[in-house]
């Protein structure tokens, strides 16, 4: 079976990508392709928030980074459903052993995908 794929325009991909609360921040380590899924909220003035422990590998990975972060809802055995990618750059602050990390998104690509009847 073949997919059908619709591309969505920013704030599109935006408005679905705000309807779930968990994603996957890719990154290097050492060169090395590294993904780390974590609870997110997004803020039209921050772009991507997250919050994690101020010693983990993310927060000391990231700061000043280019970034790519990834949602999605696919739902049934079709793997119907949305994926909205970011890429970004993150900025960590760190407080109270915490590090919040704000991806502010330079290029948003989203897409809808279902079966196209095939």
């Amino acid at each position: 079976m073949t997919m059908q794929v619709e591309y969505l325009d920013e704030g599109s991909a935006l408005s679905l990508m705000a309807c779930v609360s968990t994603g996957r921040v890719i990154y290097t380590i050492a060169a090395m392709p590294a993904v780390w899924p974590l609870p997110f909220r997004l803020d039209p003035e921050a772009g991507v928030v997250l919050r994690t422990d101020a010693r983990s590998g993310l927060a000391e990975s990231v700061d000043g980074t280019l970034v790519a972060f990834e949602a999605d809802e696919l739902t049934g055995p079709d793997g119907a459903g949305w994926c909205v990618t970011l890429l970004g750059r993150a900025v960590v602050a760190l407080a109270d052993g915490h590090a919040e990390i704000h991806i502010l998104p330079e290029v948003v690509h989203g897409r809808r995908l279902g079966p196209n009847g095939s």
